[in-house]
């Protein structure tokens, strides 16, 4: 099984293309992802400009941004994949177009610029060599003599910067310029593919040393880390890794590399590594990189930048039914989550808050890579996380998962920060609540919104603005000290699924209020029916519960005797408990920027130093 699951795989590599206007089976993911591909290839070259002056002529303009991303070349990949699937001329002249553009951002070294005037970085020529690649590979039949020659000159001298830039290195072999580990893990698809274009041989031996020297960055649990600057573990044995970098980028570029090379230990190391990371999918196909150190470009269906995990998992899912479902419920996500034909933080049009090209662009190409994966009869299965398996440790990130009833939570106390203070929540955070009715009911943001990755993230100009992450906090002189910035608490699991977390109540950088630590006790108790938080502070300090409730702006609130009530008619998210009252918002919401969702803001009182909440879903 697991050789004709092979066999099937590697035609993406063979140069084997579908028959022209491939027809899918209805209901199969590679059905849904060619209708979502459509839609957003319609919108992307809608924003396509066209004008007289090669500075601006085939680029592709943000609607929300208001300027061009450097990274729109890479969308030369949907756009020929579309020219395969539709027979349409039109995908073509558009994949010509943007690609002439790119001129403005390629570099004498060889590579492209992330952005005109706003970053120079070039990293991110692995990710557009990749793109090009793959679009010259699999349609450069498609295409005129000349404009064929022009890409392989493009190609030529990306793999020249590729090969020769210190970034691809792994720590051990010298070190990286700042970089994560997503560049030197993608490197290893992008030197072997030109290694065989160019038959370079250099290329595909640099290739296999990097691919070599990632063994050692997959931790114990199978979690690949890199995703940081620290890389000495932390006091909890933590190292720094994300959710959405890994999936969507290091581990399928890694698993095409491996398929592409034969190399059967790193696909071995990779399919590990990628079962590890699908407990972390919820039900919905949504990802939870709540608790991940770059949870600062998180979005509920994957990454504001990063390229999608569909093409890697179904590339390695034939002998694992639940990659294919996961690439399912996640493509099915992402059309619910496309607003005008671009794909949306959920709730960011009902804010007002207009929609980055950027993430379709980077999403685009993951569903034209899957598309040239030939098709597997598709048959439903459930996910990691669909069963109620109660309260799982990752020792590694020392974080949670629960599984009770409709209930999936996460519970964290990853102490491994990134660049910058207060970016995910630690802590014994309650980072995700999830229930079968509603979806998402709580949802992390970063404990205090920056922009870390100010090219790649959008302002938040709102009036009232507030982590949207469950919390135990104490107000000073306006400086938020709470449970979320702890790096020193402790989560120990009381039996069933119940969780104990003892923390202190700190800042971004680790400082006490002004009388002093404050200690404080949460408990988690999840049950079917219910879930029930407690939370009291050793020294009766004057602090609140805070609970950002998720619910879009068509749910009614209504506060009445110690309960709020938020509904749409049909269903009822309750929260019980005495004083509980309604913070300032945006005529009654707030938007979480990161990762993308209205909350109603809620506080409870720690009377007396003590206060209990019960939450429903009828």
């Amino acid at each position: 099984m697991k050789k004709i699951a092979l066999a099937l795989s590697l035609l993406l590599f063979a140069g084997v293309a579908h028959p022209s206007k491939p027809v899918y089976r209805p209901g199969t993911p590679h059905a849904e992802a060619r209708t979502l591909l459509c839609t957003w290839g319609e919108a992307m070259l809608a924003c396509q400009l066209r004008t007289d002056d090669p500075a601006l002529d085939g680029a592709l303009l943000c609607p929300a941004c208001g300027r061009i991303h450097g990274r729109c070349i890479e969308a030369a990949l949907p756009f020929m994949c579309l020219a395969h699937e539709t027979g349409e001329a039109r995908w073509v002249e558009a994949a010509r177009r943007v690609m002439r553009w790119g001129a403005n951002v390629k570099m004498p070294d060889g590579g492209w610029m992330n952005d005109i005037n706003v970053s120079d970085w070039n990293g991110t020529t692995v990710f557009a060599a990749i793109a090009l690649y793959e679009a010259l590979h699999r349609y450069g039949a498609m295409l005129d003599d000349s404009t064929r020659s022009a890409w392989r000159e493009e190609l030529r001298s990306a793999g020249e910067f590729i090969h020769s830039s210190d970034f691809i290195y792994s720590r051990r072999r010298g070190g990286w310029r700042n970089m994560n580990i997503n560049y030197s893990a993608s490197a290893t698809y992008a030197l072997h593919a030109l290694g065989e274009m160019f038959a370079r041989e250099d290329y595909k031996t640099k290739a296999r040393l990097i691919a070599s020297d990632m063994a050692p960055y997959f931790t114990r649990e199978g979690f690949l880390y890199g995703e940081g600057q620290r890389m000495e573990p932390t006091s909890k044995g933590c190292l720094p890794v994300d959710l959405l970098y890994n999936v969507e980028e290091s581990l399928p570029n890694l698993a095409s590399y491996a398929v592409l090379s034969g190399d059967e230990a790193t696909r071995a190391l990779v399919e590990r590594s990628m079962r590890t990371h699908l407990a972390f999918m919820l039900p919905d196909g949504g990802w939870d990189d709540s608790w991940g150190t770059r949870n600062f470009k998180w979005c509920y269906w994957g990454g504001r930048t990063s390229d999608g995990f569909m093409a890697g998992y179904y590339l390695l899912g034939g002998q694992y039914p639940a990659f294919d479902e996961a690439v399912m419920r996640n493509i099915r996500l992402l059309a619910a989550s496309t607003r005008d034909g671009l794909l949306s933080g959920r709730d960011y049009a009902e804010n007002g808050l207009a929609t980055c090209i950027h993430h379709t662009v980077s999403h685009a190409k993951a569903l034209a890579s899957m598309l040239a994966i030939a098709p597997r009869p598709y048959k439903p299965c459930v996910l990691p996380r669909e069963a109620a398996s109660g309260a799982t440790h990752f020792a590694d990130i020392d974080t949670w998962l629960v599984s009770e009833g409709p209930w999936r939570a996460t519970v964290t106390g990853y102490d491994c920060e990134y660049k910058v203070e207060g970016t995910h929540p630690m802590g014994g955070a309650l980072s995700m609540l999830w229930h079968s009715n509603t979806g998402p009911v709580f949802a992390a943001s970063m404990n205090l919104y920056s922009l870390v990755e100010a090219p790649n993230m959008q302002a938040d100009r709102q009036r009232h603005t507030m982590c949207a992450t469950p919390r135990v906090e104490l107000i000073e002189n306006g400086v938020m000290y709470s449970n979320l910035d702890d790096a020193t608490a402790s989560i120990a699991s009381q039996g069933g699924s119940t969780l104990r977390v003892r923390a202190h109540l700190v800042d971004a950088g680790q400082r006490h209020p002004s009388a002093g630590p404050v200690e404080v006790e949460i408990v988690y108790e999840f049950t079917a029916q219910r879930i029930t938080m407690s939370a009291h502070t050793l020294s009766k300090a004057p602090a609140r519960m805070v609970l950002p409730l998720i619910a879009p702006r068509s749910w009614r609130v209504g506060c009445n005797g110690g309960v709020i009530e938020i509904t749409d008619g049909a269903r009822t998210v309750s929260v019980a408990s005495p004083g509980v009252q309604l913070l300032p918002s945006n005529d009654g919401r707030i938007l979480s920027l990161t990762p993308g969702f209205s909350f109603v803001p809620i506080s409870v009182p720690l009377e007396n130093g003590a206060a209990t909440t019960v939450l429903t879903v009828n």
